[in-house]
């Protein structure tokens, strides 16, 4: 490390030393980027500004600046805390068919998902962490109060450890620790079912909320992780194929392996969704067919109808399966639109559980269902979690080499051979998918056709 000519030189990276070349730094990079570059970053910086604010106004204690109330006592922050930590599953199980698995034509997935999960697990911790006013306290309980038996101990456990492996994941991406990546990628990859697993858990152990109990609850929380997760990346890779930016000529590829997966796991969250209405409609439970009424064919149906069944769902089912839609923009189209049912779904699951109260108190609730309304604090601090996720992206992309490396270490499947020509590298002799495997993936690829 030397300074030189008011820069300030660490191996390869070059920094500027004095506020004055900072800011001519600052200035002179602003001015290289395009006009929709400027209009996006302006946008992400409000949406920054507007965080700041709401969080100041969110931390103090008795300051009611949320919109919950005694019989909605979870409102939007837990909704977008349940929808980043699923997403960063949903990102992990989608890219472990590549970096785990081996399989040729998910590995462009490798390293934007990394980022991207270890992106969507900082902001879900920072909306939780806004949502519980002290939030140091539930790091102190779930260290010394350990409580095996509880689903929300395990949540803190599954997550705080998602996040160093995370860490180390994405460090092992720019620097040269093939083995540390291989087992980071692998334990990744068990958190990630791990993880939404447990959080589902914490919903379905709750039998005063009979929406929410039950063994399927943790299953669609892990569908959903898995749709949430892909569909972001379809966003991703749109528009890296928009822009052409890094490793641009792979994302083609990467939305084809986005169609399959996406279709997949869009057929298999119906599924569960129409089990989970058909169970609701038929329950003899006190507050289940009620609750179920209120999504179908009550103050949720809307959304649940409009937007969950008909935009999260129905239509890009329909793009993925015509082959002249098959594009990509209609793929990143299809993407976004599940990724916007996933968070409308999450939304109505958790009202859907509080609207109809199994206990009355005077002035709480009213008749027949309770009623929340988020407040100008909960939607800011939601838009201004999603726009520090995008901005750090943003700045990955534009500063970090996002290209995929020739490289790529999997456990010895059967399917999977040595390169040979790994074997004169420096590197421990990286493996790759056998032509078998690769001829099982175009197979697929071609059916889903």
């Amino acid at each position: 490390m030397q300074v030189v000519d008011s820069t300030l030189h660490i191996g390869k990276l070059v920094l500027p030393a004095t506020p004055r070349a900072a800011r001519n730094a600052l200035v002179a990079e602003i001015r290289s980027m395009s006009v929709a570059t400027r209009v996006w970053f302006g946008l992400l910086t409000v949406g920054l500004g507007i965080l700041g604010v709401c969080a100041l106004l969110a931390l103090p204690p008795g300051w009611e600046v949320m919109g919950t109330n005694p019989s909605f006592e979870w409102g939007l922050l837990i909704v977008g805390y349940v929808f980043f930590a699923i997403m960063t599953s949903g990102l992990c199980l989608a890219s472990s068919l590549g970096t785990v698995f081996g399989v040729e034509r998910f590995l462009p997935f490798e390293k934007r998902h990394a980022i991207l999960a270890l992106l969507s697990l900082t902001t879900a911790f920072l909306i939780i962490a806004l949502e519980l006013h002290y939030p140091i306290r539930m790091i102190f309980g779930a260290v010394l109060v350990i409580a095996p038996s509880s689903p929300m101990w395990w949540m803190g456990v599954f997550y705080g450890g998602y996040l160093v492996v995370l860490l180390v994941e994405v460090w092992t991406l720019f620097t040269d620790h093939p083995q540390i990546h291989k087992y980071a990628c692998t334990t990744a990859s068990i958190i990630g079912i791990c993880a939404p697993a447990t959080l589902g858990a914490v919903f379905g152990v709750l039998a005063a909320k009979p929406y929410w109990t039950g063994f399927f609850t943790p299953v669609l929380m892990i569908a959903s992780a898995f749709v949430g997760g892909v569909g972001l990346l379809g966003v991703v890779f749109w528009g890296v194929n928009r822009y052409r930016l890094a490793n641009h000529e792979s994302s083609q590829i990467a939305l084809g392996s986005v169609r399959i997966l996406l279709a997949g796991g869009l057929i298999v969250v119906s599924l569960l969704l129409a089990r989970q209405i058909a169970d609701g409609l038929t329950s003899s439970v006190p507050g289940f067919r009620p609750s179920t009424e209120a999504l179908v064919a009550g103050p949720l149906a809307i959304p649940f109808w409009g937007v969950r069944v008909l935009l999260g769902i129905l239509i890009p089912l329909v793009i993925l399966a015509i082959p002249r839609l098959r594009t990509a923009n209609m793929t990143g189209l299809a993407a976004g639109l599940a990724l916007l049912g996933i968070f409308v779904d999450r939304t109505l699951f958790v009202l859907a559980g509080e609207i109809v109260p199994r206990t009355t108190q005077a002035g709480t609730v009213g008749y027949p269902y309770a009623e929340y309304s988020p407040s100008l604090v909960e939607i800011g601090i939601l838009i201004g979690a999603a726009s520090f996720m995008a901005m750090i992206y943003s700045l990955c992309e534009r500063y970090l080499d996002m290209g995929e490396g020739d490289q790529h270490v999997f456990w010895p499947w059967p399917w999977i051979k040595k390169h040979d020509h790994d074997e004169h590298e420096g590197h421990e002799p990286a493996l790759a998918p056998a032509d078998g495997a690769d001829s099982i993936a175009t197979a697929v690829a071609e059916a889903a056709q």
